[in-house]
């Protein structure tokens, strides 16, 4: 009899099953985070502007509104000042940016002498003294960030004489040359000055020979002696003056250091006309 045999088929899973469930199951997955974590597309959003369009837009803004300078312009010739130099003006139209400024002086052969560096305002003054009796120019442009605007167009002025180096209180004096008695112009001047020596009293002389200037009042060289006062690269008599024609008057009776100063207006006579120079602006130096 023969014998009867079962054969009991091989349930384990075979390796490439394995792997294909692994793969089905792995795209599942993946297919359901896809659709937790990513919204549905909608219409598509403008890109965000980048920094090259931003910075486009901010080089048109300062382009838009360039400073235009008010003053000093036009040539004119600035105040004297003991301590800094001109204060300068600019306007500018209305900016989508908020910009800062920069004021550049330039002498007249078009050399930067000052730089105001970044300021908030369309005004900023020159911290120095400007060299006397020169042309100047100046010009001011908007920055932003290290962007830069163009510079204005250039507005020129003159500086003046040196102020004098008599720096004591001076009061009204201008106001006495219409005083008709020559005694009490010279009273009117000398109570404006206040002279206690030989400096101040030539103060008053100058003064007293510009204001009778059109009647032809002058200076008196006298080249040594007592109270003389070397001005203008010339030394003068500290309280006389000289008319055209040679003739001299006293302004002040025992002048200089402890001296009583007073005003007078008393005949001296004459001296030679060569001696005679015209009267000398007393703003000058």
């Amino acid at each position: 009899m023969r014998a009867f045999s079962t054969k009991i088929p091989n349930l384990a899973p075979q390796p490439h099953a394995v792997e294909t469930t692994r793969e089905v199951l792995s795209s599942a997955q993946s297919a359901t985070r896809r659709n937790t974590l990513t919204p549905p597309r909608g219409p598509e959003s403008p890109a965000a502007p980048t920094i090259v369009d931003q910075t486009s837009t901010i080089v048109a803004a300062l382009n838009a509104s360039v400073p235009t300078p008010q003053s000093p312009a036009n040539s004119e010739t600035i105040t004297a000042s003991r301590s800094t130099g001109p204060t300068l003006v600019a306007t500018a139209g209305p900016s989508t940016v908020v910009a800062q400024y920069r004021f550049s002086v330039l002498g007249d052969n078009g050399a930067v002498v000052e730089d105001s560096g970044l300021v908030s305002s369309l005004t900023w003054t020159v911290p120095v003294v400007l060299t006397p009796k020169a042309t100047y120019s100046w010009r001011v442009r908007a920055e932003y960030q290290g962007l830069l605007g163009p510079w204005s167009a250039a507005a020129a002025f003159s500086t003046p004489d040196a102020l004098p180096a008599y720096n004591r209180p001076v009061g009204e004096w201008t106001q006495c040359g219409a005083l008709a008695d020559d005694f009490q112009l010279v009273a009117c001047v000398h109570a404006a000055i206040k002279p206690t020596d030989t400096v101040s009293a030539f103060e008053v002389t100058k003064r007293v020979a510009w204001l009778r200037r059109d009647q032809g009042a002058g200076l008196l060289i006298k080249g040594s002696g007592e109270n003389t006062i070397v001005w203008q690269g010339i030394s003068f008599s500290a309280a006389r003056i000289c008319f055209a024609n040679g003739h001299i008057y006293k302004l002040m009776t025992d002048t200089g250091v402890g001296g009583q100063n007073a005003p007078t207006y008393a005949d001296s006579g004459f001296v030679d006309r060569s001696l005679y120079v015209p009267a000398i602006d007393p703003a000058k130096p």
